[in-house]
């Protein structure tokens, strides 16, 4: 995995992911393999940086108001610290720099699973020759993750999927997302088709549709 910036001005719009679904059809017609990309706003909950978050933002906002010349109470600074506790908390899931009080390691290992689990839930273990490949772009951790099934991942290996991983990671940071990524799925397409041609009786058997998984799944 590998992070990138400019994530928050990461929006993939509808016409965004039609060229994106265009361009896994397009990658699909020479190859029996299959493609999928994902995309999901976090791949985890991650409950414990909203309380950090807020307690964190309640300590030094409730600094800021003992330090302001004034008159001074104690039920003052106690709904101080209430008040601004309970908005920052109810606030944290909204804002993207709560991962700053992320672990780096959380954060790869949730990605990592994450991308397992959509990896089986859209159905590429079950493609008839295992050649199915997962892009897997997940926007809060900025991390992008490809997975191969066993066949296409015997042939080409880590290396390969780091190298269609940064086309993504290069579009993103050049303000070209859609480019990146169709230029990531053309990559997996021309590896898949020197190893797995289209055959006369092959179908497409996924979806071609860009995967938007808009609420994270629940992983603490």
């Amino acid at each position: 995995m590998k992070r990138f910036v400019r994530f928050s001005r990461l929006i993939l719009t509808e016409e965004d992911k039609k060229a994106i679904s265009e361009a896994v059809g397009k990658a699909e017609a020479g190859t029996s393999g299959e493609i999928v990309f994902a995309v999901t706003e976090a791949s985890g909950r991650y409950r414990h940086s909203h309380l950090q978050l807020a307690l964190t933002g309640m300590a030094a906002i409730t600094a800021l108001y003992l330090i302001i010349p004034g008159p001074r109470s104690v039920n003052a600074v106690l709904w101080t610290e209430i008040l601004s506790f309970a908005i920052l908390y109810a606030l944290a899931a909204r804002v993207p720099w709560r991962r700053c009080f992320i672990p780096e390691r959380e954060l790869e290992t949730r990605v990592r699973e994450a991308a397992f689990m959509e990896f089986y839930s859209s159905g590429l273990h079950r493609t008839r020759d295992s050649n199915g490949v997962l892009i897997y772009l997940s926007i809060l951790e900025r991390r992008v993750v490809v997975l191969g099934d066993r066949a296409i991942h015997k042939k080409m290996g880590d290396e390969h999927w780091k190298e269609v991983r940064d086309l993504i990671i290069q579009g993103i940071r050049q303000g070209q997302a859609r480019s990146g990524i169709c230029s990531a799925v053309a990559r997996c397409g021309e590896a898949l088709a020197f190893h797995f041609p289209r055959k006369a009786d092959d179908t497409n058997e996924l979806s071609d549709e860009v995967i938007d998984r808009r609420r994270p799944p629940d992983l603490h």
